[in-house]
């Protein structure tokens, strides 16, 4: 097989998983054929890397869009001096949502304008930042009250989504209403930039970012109405009218790249694009996510993914456990998103503090959050648990119950505890967090029977692994790809190049078989539930009084 990048007999020659992340962007290229990996390349974005256009204090997270295309011509250059040039066949792009930017008629986000440039209103507004909590009520209050109710499948309007961010654009950048013709999703931008359809009413939307983010519903007569936007703010209902409906799912075929973005990637103009979508979405198709499954990214927040038809909801409200989208993560099916807002972001915090005071004992500057860590888990693995009880909710809740607002919170210190205790509170913390999620899903009746478990503190923590297997009493493997986001990306490309007929057909081909890494022990099942009981208990003392503080 020549690697010409055409795509003959509905067969790509190599395909191409693009993950745009947090920090940087990674390209994955494959053998479509057999999953063999051919390339691997990465970029980071520099401005977002010194934090030119973020105010952590305020929760506000801004990213440049030169630093996406800098680092995406970056990262195939790298591809061409490995496979030389023209070498990929198709390819499909995963981003973090929502993750929107303003722009105008002709799809060209703010900021990319000379006006602009240096304006972070301008640009990408991260799925992190989370200015958007008041805009977010004001969106949750008016669609509960619409019919039909588009919360019915997602629950409380977050303020990390589209329609809340685009609504807190207008209200502390008033020019925005004049300027932004529109917004687009950056899974959706970066595909359309490629293809040449970028003008917002020609840019296809992808299933999971509109379903989960912007509320799309077939079933609920499709987009959010404009009156239901209108009643919030007549520019939300104006946005709505310039995008694309009905979106389309990941592995359909988007187009082909420009002549332009084919110079500037090293690629034949004959490349297939394929329809993008979420980050963790393709991330769950790459680790092998089919029906009782659990796929779980742990990461800097958690990401729980699962498969689901409307028959098996059976019309439970689950609003307060997670969200649901057509087409979402598999065509055909619904799919499935929950998690917390900080995971590996308490690790590093608690590292954090350590080292301001000298973890290494003399205060030197070589001591780094990663070693910091691996000295505080083999320490805190060690000792048993001693009734300290703490809730996760340091950047709020995202579910169960999401809450912005709630705080997480320490109990039970004695003067006898160390920093190696009080980590172990924070990983148990981290961990019910998790379980109070699962206990919520198990008990509406989805039948997860097992789990995959994604992203760097599943490859580093055999600590967090374990007690996360003891906690949900399923077993678990650690996915063996380490960067299944962009091998989910290549899956998807190789079925909008016709090289698979479906996704779950790719996957079959392409993903290795599962292979228990962590069993559930008896001893740990009885730790980790009694560890739960003091979690709730903590839960409803704090939740209620701190939070009512803040009303």
């Amino acid at each position: 097989m020549t690697r010409t990048g055409e795509v003959r007999d509905g067969a790509a020659t190599a395909v191409a998983g693009v993950d745009f992340g947090s920090d940087s962007v990674r390209a994955l290229v494959i053998d479509p054929r057999d999953g063999t990996e051919l390339a691997l390349a990465f970029a980071e974005y520099p401005r977002w890397r010194d934090q030119q256009y973020c105010r952590p204090g305020e929760q506000l997270f801004r990213q440049h869009p030169l630093d996406h295309l800098e680092a995406l011509e970056r990262c195939f250059a790298a591809v061409a001096e490995q496979l030389g040039p023209q070498a990929v066949g198709a390819l499909a792009i995963d981003a973090t949502a929502s993750t929107v930017a303003p722009v105008d008629r002709a799809g060209r986000p703010l900021a990319l304008l000379a006006a602009h440039k240096d304006d972070p209103d301008a640009m990408f507004w991260l799925w992190k930042d989370h200015t958007a909590t008041a805009e977010a009520a004001a969106v949750n209050e008016a669609l509960v009250g619409a019919d039909p109710d588009h919360t019915r499948y997602q629950g409380e309007y977050s303020s990390e989504w589209w329609w809340a961010k685009i609504l807190r654009g207008v209200v502390v950048a008033p020019w925005l209403r004049r300027e932004a013709w529109s917004w687009m999703e950056h899974s959706d931008w970066v595909t359309a930039l490629l293809t040449g359809a970028q003008r917002p009413e020609q840019t296809i939307r992808n299933s999971c970012s509109a379903g989960h983010k912007a509320l799309y519903n077939r079933r609920l007569g499709g987009p959010v109405p404009r009156a239901a936007l209108a009643r919030v703010d007549p520019y939300l209902g104006a946005v709505g009218e310039t995008l694309l409906w009905p979106p389309r799912p990941a592995g359909s075929f988007a187009g082909r790249l420009t002549p332009e973005w084919a110079s500037r990637l090293q690629l034949s103009p004959g490349t297939v694009v394929g329809v993008g979508s979420i980050d963790a979405h393709a991330g769950a198709v790459g680790a092998g996510i089919a029906a009782g499954t659990l796929v779980k990214v742990m990461g800097t927040s958690t990401v729980d993914l699962f498969l689901a038809d409307y028959a098996q909801l059976k019309d439970a409200d689950l609003r307060s456990l997670c969200g649901f989208a057509e087409d979402s993560i598999v065509p055909g099916l619904l799919g499935g998103e929950s998690g917390q807002a900080a995971f590996g972001d308490l690790f590093a915090w608690f590292a954090r503090l350590v080292m301001s005071f000298g973890a290494d004992g003399d205060g030197s500057s070589r001591q780094t959050v990663g070693s910091v860590l691996a000295r505080l888990e083999e320490e805190a693995a060690q000792r048993s648990d001693d009734g300290i009880v703490g809730l996760d909710w340091l950047n709020g809740r995202r579910y169960p119950e999401p809450n912005d607002r709630a705080r997480a919170a320490f109990v039970g210190l004695g003067i006898g505890h160390d920093a190696a205790d009080l980590y172990r509170a924070v990983v148990i913390a981290a961990v019910m967090g998790s379980k109070a999620i699962f206990e919520g899903l198990t008990a509406a009746g989805l039948g997860l029977e097992r789990m995959v478990l994604v992203g760097g503190v599943a490859r580093k923590s055999r600590f967090v692994c374990q007690l996360m297997a003891d906690a949900l009493g399923l077993d678990a493997m650690v996915a063996r790809d380490s960067e299944v986001c962009a091998k989910g990306a290549a899956i998807y490309a190789a079925v909008a190049a016709g090289v698979h007929a479906s996704v779950p057909t790719a996957q079959a081909a392409l993903c290795p078989s599962f292979e228990v890494d962590y069993r559930p022990s008896a001893e740990g099942r009885t730790s980790m539930g009694r560890a739960f009981r003091r979690y709730q208990a903590a839960a409803s003392v704090f939740e209620g009084p701190w939070d009512g503080d803040r009303q």
